[in-house]
């Protein structure tokens, strides 16, 4: 069973180039649009966040009324300094009983190598989520500056989520970096070659956020 669940993880880069996750970490949606959205409709209660990365955004969430549990595949990215009460697991088999979680979010992570992987990762995290309980999937809108460096597509579905019976809304943030040297690294790294070609420090970025109500029958 454990070797299933290595085999369902997708190697994350930032457990083994923190120099390169740092820029992404804080250069992508710097003035925090993203963070204020999840304030406003991550629910209070016991959260779980899904490919939690290092924890950033599972510690600016927590509150008095809102425990935040980071869960990520990576052991690499566990940033046990945070205080934070960690799990190792993924989205398709995780660790926890049944309606456990008054909410789950997953920023930049919920993305897998085929449909049917997304929709077992969705059941899982209908059934430790409780009825009433609020998902939210962050992921790439596209059609705009930063995804027009990408050789192939890298924005997500809209309609296979809406088809799935999630709302979305679309955030207009941006990559702010300090240097065009510094945009070249990450991009090129994440794009090759084209990376070479950005000429500025700001980006525009789209990013759209699926939420949905769960109605257990």
């Amino acid at each position: 069973m454990e070797n299933d669940k290595i085999a369902k993880i997708i190697p994350f880069y930032g457990g083994t180039r923190p120099d390169l996750f740092e820029i992404e970490r804080r250069c992508m949606d710097r003035d925090g649009k993203v963070i204020q959205f999840l304030e406003s409709n991550v629910p209070n209660g016991i959260v779980l966040d899904v490919g939690a990365g290092n924890g950033y955004t599972a510690e600016k969430l927590l509150t008095e009324s809102r425990l935040v549990i980071p869960m990520e595949p990576d052991e690499k990215m566990i940033d046990q300094s945070k205080q934070l009460i960690w799990s190792n697991g993924v989205a398709q088999s995780i660790p926890f009983h049944s309606n456990t979680f008054d909410g789950m979010y997953s920023t930049w992570a919920f993305f897998f190598d085929g449909i049917s992987d997304i929709d077992e990762g969705l059941k899982e995290i209908e059934r430790v989520v409780k009825n009433t309980g609020r998902i939210i999937i962050v992921d790439n809108y596209g059609n705009d500056e930063f995804c027009s460096f990408a050789p192939q597509d890298i924005s997500s579905s809209v309609a296979a989520w809406v088809e799935r019976g999630f709302d979305y809304e679309i955030i207009d943030t941006e990559f702010v970096f300090d240097t065009v040297e510094e945009a070249r690294k990450l991009l090129t790294f994440y794009f090759g070659e084209q990376g070479q070609n950005v000429s500025k420090t700001r980006l525009e970025y789209k990013v759209v956020a699926y939420s949905k109500t769960l109605t257990k029958g």
